[in-house]
């Protein structure tokens, strides 16, 4: 399902940075104007709903695409309107983060039952991660509201050159906090002549001069209030400061108290009132006195240092995932119940999960298909979770209750048409084997070599643009005249042209499309399932008979021998079923998603004919490796 379309021409003007720009590189170019990109309604979580919608008429979304493009689409509705925006991007560390992937319901991790999936590969040239990361944040600066913050998570390897496109972007009056996050606990961080690197960069910058601000406090350890505070008396533990006045002397606290001729903190009415109640005393004859200080009940305000919000110890679902207790910190300070808050590098769906529980309304978006998997399955966990506690009311805290009655759906959109692809760095290697292109290890920037000519792959989730070629010429070595070959999955109607103006030296340079390049290429074989259908006595019974994922397969070499596993449902993470399709949006009103790594899901599904109206019933299945199946497997007409 499209929403309606505009004029693909439709241009949305950017607005003049406030910063002046201090940090250059090769290939700057200024972000004047984007583009609209239309965005295709694929799914649908949750509560059922109809136009007009239930609630406040508000339904999350969760994108699958470029997030410039993404972010391209949302300026149409949502520039100068969203609260917060964290980010956690790539930080150009130079590593490939892989994903481990286990096989449902085994117990002890072989090598059939263990492998690692590549997510995608943080390695870039200095001057395209800065230009990246530039026109983005550009982007994220037009879509906050006027009293919103953003907040960049990042590391050593670049967090000094993105702090100067933030003072660029945002203004350097504009910056808020350098937070030092500890992301490691415990152990010897052993390194070669340096010390471990043990924390991470969180920037946060606001808008403007009016941003929204919620003090945060945390309670303070026990170990901690001990030492602080060692005294204690019949209101509890203390510690003691000094009663005296440091700033100008004033002369109604100015006075004689105990034999002591100072200026006070108080007047002599309020502290002789002070000292009656015993909160200032002399810990001995002839001391000065000194006035007992208490810790706040409600903690400490925290400061820019976090020490206490590592990362999770336990498997993730991500390579680079967060925990919920750093977010929870961040949308709590920067954001109110009802707020807008945006994840433009969603990965596992930390931002979403949490803006869900603290009630705010929340927009995600990614280009990798399997972080959208997994952060679909994981608010569709918490939706559902949330609507059994409305049911069951006596067991929600009074605190929390306001934030379960609302913002119950969520959707999942494509921008951009992104069908051919899940993993763009696994494409790309298909795209090279396929072609026959001899890899480049370690280059910064091309991939290989075809025929002595260079090979750039462009990212196969998205279209070739002219900032592509520019990038190309950029990092073409001077007066190599060998070549150029660039593989792309489509490209802009205007990059021929694009070629033509850089191309002074006019090197051989050809564009390979390889939608239509190599039509007989089957780049990779789907998954299969066989699934019947029927309908007995006014129950509806669906069986899952089968599911085969020749990847998976492959990647755990049993492709010759796939009987090695015993039950398809250990490949297996979810079985989403909707027994009223409507031929364009999936909501899967059935979602058999085991929560836990050890359980399978039941194969089964058995509900009432008339439960959900007639339609068309569809199948979603999928698998540990992100691979999905869909497929209509029948109608229901009572």
């Amino acid at each position: 399902m499209t929403e309606q379309q505009p004029s693909q021409r439709e241009l949305f003007d950017v607005a003049e940075l406030p910063g002046r720009p201090m940090l250059h590189w090769h290939g700057k170019r200024p972000l004047r104007e984007v583009r609209y990109y239309p965005a295709q309604l694929r799914e649908r979580y949750g509560a059922v709903v109809s136009p007009p919608l239930a609630g406040e008429g508000w339904v999350n979304r969760l994108y699958w695409g470029d997030n410039l493009q993404v972010m391209a689409h949302l300026m149409r509705e949502f520039r100068g309107k969203i609260k917060l925006i964290y980010i956690d991007p790539p930080f150009d560390s130079g590593a490939d983060y892989r994903k481990r992937v286990r096989l449902r319901g085994t117990s002890v991790q072989t090598d059939l039952s263990v492998l690692e999936e590549r997510q995608y590969t943080d390695i870039w040239s200095n001057d395209l991660y800065l230009q990246y990361m530039y026109e983005r944040l550009i982007l994220m600066r037009e879509l906050l509201a006027e009293d919103g913050s953003i907040y960049l998570h990042c590391d050593y390897h670049r967090n000094h050159y993105l702090r100067c496109i933030l003072d660029e972007i945002f203004g350097e009056n504009n910056f808020r906090n350098e937070i030092v996050r500890e992301k490691q606990r415990g152990g010897k961080h052993h390194v070669k002549r340096s010390l471990g690197s043990i924390h991470d960069t969180i920037f946060h910058y606001s808008k403007g001069e009016n941003f929204v601000w919620n003090p945060f406090r945390k309670p303070i350890p026990e170990r901690i209030l001990r030492e602080r505070y060692p005294y204690e008396d019949e209101r509890g533990p203390y510690a003691l400061a000094d009663c005296t006045n440091f700033g100008v002397v004033r002369p109604n606290l100015t006075y004689e108290f105990l034999g002591f001729y100072r200026t006070w903190k108080w007047t002599r009415e309020e502290m002789q009132r002070k000292y009656e109640a015993g909160e200032v005393i002399q810990t001995a004859p002839g001391n000065v006195p000194r006035r007992k200080v208490r810790p706040n009940k409600e903690g400490d305000l925290i400061q820019s240092l976090w020490y206490d919000v590592p990362d999770s110890n336990t498997e993730k679902d991500y390579p680079t995932q967060k925990a919920e207790v750093l977010l929870e910190r961040v949308v709590s300070l920067s954001s109110n119940p009802g707020d807008l808050v945006a994840d433009l590098f969603i990965g596992s769906g930390t931002t979403a999960a949490v803006a869900q529980k603290l009630g705010r309304r929340w927009i995600g978006a990614d280009i990798n298909l399997g972080a959208i998997h997994t952060t679909a399955r994981r608010l569709a966990r918490i939706i559902a979770e949330q609507q059994q506690a409305v049911q069951q009311p006596r067991l929600i805290p009074a605190d929390q209750s306001a934030n379960l009655s609302i913002y119950q759906t969520f959707e999942v959109y494509n921008v951009n048409h992104y069908e051919v692809f899940k993993n763009a760095e696994e494409a790309r290697d298909i795209v090279l084997r396929l072609y026959g292109v001899e890899p480049l290890r370690g280059h910064h920037f091309f991939d290989g070599f075809l025929d002595d000519r260079w090979v750039k792959v462009v990212d196969l989730n998205r279209i070739c643009a002219k900032r592509d070629i520019q990038a190309i010429f950029d990092n073409l070595p001077p007066d190599d005249l060998r070549g150029v070959v660039v593989l792309c999955a489509g490209h802009e109607y205007d990059v021929p042209e694009t070629i033509k103006q850089h191309n002074l030296l006019d090197v051989p340079f050809e564009v390979r499309d390889i939608l239509t390049d190599r039509k007989d290429v089957i780049f990779k074989r789907p998954p299969e399932a066989r699934i019947s259908l029927s309908c007995t006595d006014g129950k509806v019974v669906l069986t899952v008979e089968r599911f085969y994922s020749p990847l998976l397969l492959q990647k755990l070499s049993l492709e010759d021998d796939p009987e090695t596993i015993e039950d398809w449902r250990q490949v297996v993470v979810s079985v989403l079923i909707d027994p009223a399709y409507d031929g364009e949006v999936f909501h899967p009103r059935i979602n058999d998603t085991p929560g836990r790594r050890d359980e399978l899901v039941r194969g089964e599904y058995i509900w009432e004919a008339r439960e959900y109206g007639e339609g068309q019933v569809a199948v979603k299945i999928v698998d540990v490796l992100d691979e999905e199946w869909f497929g209509v497997v029948g109608g229901l007409n009572h």
